[in-house]
């Protein structure tokens, strides 16, 4: 860290006095100010509300602080903040009296160590059985989009899946805030960059995407599509790109899909919209979603194969696992298990063919492994 962080981090720590304790805390993974005198912290997953206490003009230092460092202006014009702090914190602010109880700063600390597939297994946030399938279709190339609500893991997953990527692979990655944390060796990380005071100097991710198509990548993986450079994006995949990856705000893959098209059509493409859910669907070939649940924790929710629209040009995707919940324990932890559903993806051949020999039949029976099977899932 340089002198300069130094000196800002013991600056911010200072106006952050009355949360010290927590950005301290390696359990609590965010903080939520809701005003001078309403704090609550995220801790394993659950929301806790805490005896912290500011003074209105020693939270809006702080605000002004944190804006300051990173070259940006909090004014009642400019209210509102998105940025990245030196540690790789992400915080937003929000200035009153747009909040209206006063000025809302949310800190979502940054983790220095991911976890790693395995511990995903044993926190029961997958199978092993998943876990295989799902390296065996980043190895063999299959575009994949990580989709959840705000807090489920996204990013989580998506350093996760990113590991299963060979070593020898050019990567691109492009972020609105960079989180990702790729250990391979030929790795070309981008930034999106947003516009000065005056309103200039702004680099999107749909320009960076631009870039990227030049730089000869192996596989994109872009950390959050969230506006009209979906569009790019779905090119950039469809133009012989495998093995791509992305998150989208969704909740089921269906939705993940709607998602999509919903974002491509914000470029403001003129293409009939059988045409842009076409190129959705043969874009992305599996979605992975992930929930948070009632108990705090993290879990694949589905992974399912996006096939070929519909004759209506609906969207139909076949589930291959599916978590199903079956009750609480005494202490309030989800109970239930992800399973196969038994069917098997289309592209199968190609997962064979790439060294998976052992997905037989057997392996996508739920039998196989004791469990019920579900009683829930699309692409019977």
């Amino acid at each position: 860290m340089s002198a300069g962080s130094n000196i800002y981090a013991e600056s911010l720590r200072a106006f952050l006095k009355p949360v010290l304790a927590y950005l301290d805390d390696p359990k609590v993974t965010e903080i939520m100010i809701n005003g001078p005198e309403d704090v609550w912290i995220e801790r394993k997953g659950r929301l806790h509300k805490t005896d912290a206490r500011f003074t209105e003009q020693g939270l809006l230092a702080a605000a002004r602080n944190m804006a300051q460092f990173v070259g940006r202006t909090l004014t009642e014009e400019r209210a509102r903040l998105d940025a990245r702090l030196p540690d790789g914190s992400r915080i937003h602010i929000v200035l009153a009296p747009v909040a209206r109880r006063g000025t809302t700063i949310s800190i979502r600390k940054f983790s220095t160590s991911f976890l790693t597939a395995e511990q995903l297994i044993e926190s029961g946030s997958w199978t092993p059985e998943c876990a295989r399938f799902v390296a065996a279709c980043v190895i063999c190339k299959k575009n994949l989009i990580v989709a959840g609500g705000t807090g489920s893991g996204k990013t989580t997953l998506l350093n996760v899946l990113s590991t299963f990527i060979p070593d020898d692979e050019r990567i691109l990655t492009i972020e609105d805030s960079a989180e990702l944390q790729l250990a391979q060796a030929h790795l070309v990380p981008f930034e999106a960059r947003p516009a000065d005071q005056y309103g200039k100097g702004a680099v999107t991710i749909q320009d960076l995407l631009h870039s990227a198509l030049r730089l000869r990548p192996d596989r994109i993986i872009v950390g959050e599509v969230r506006g009209g450079e979906c569009f790019d994006m779905l090119q950039a995949l469809n133009t012989g790109h495998g093995g791509s990856m992305s998150t989208v705000h969704a909740n089921s893959p269906v939705e993940s899909l709607s998602r999509l098209e919903s974002l491509t059509l914000l470029s403001g493409v003129d293409l009939p919209l059988r045409a842009v859910r076409a190129q959705v669907a043969a874009a992305i070939h599996v979605v992975v979603c992930c929930a948070r649940y009632a108990d705090g924790g993290r879990r694949i929710s589905h992974v399912s194969e996006v096939l070929p629209l519909d004759d209506r040009g609906d969207y139909r995707v076949r589930d291959l696992f599916v978590f199903t919940e079956t009750g609480r324990d005494a202490e309030g932890n989800v109970l239930g298990t992800l399973s196969p559903t038994g069917l098997q993806p289309t592209f199968l051949p190609k997962l064979l063919t790439g060294g998976f020999e052992d997905f037989t039949q057997a392996y996508f029976q739920p039998a196989t492994y004791g469990y019920p099977p579900p009683p829930f899932f699309s692409g019977r």
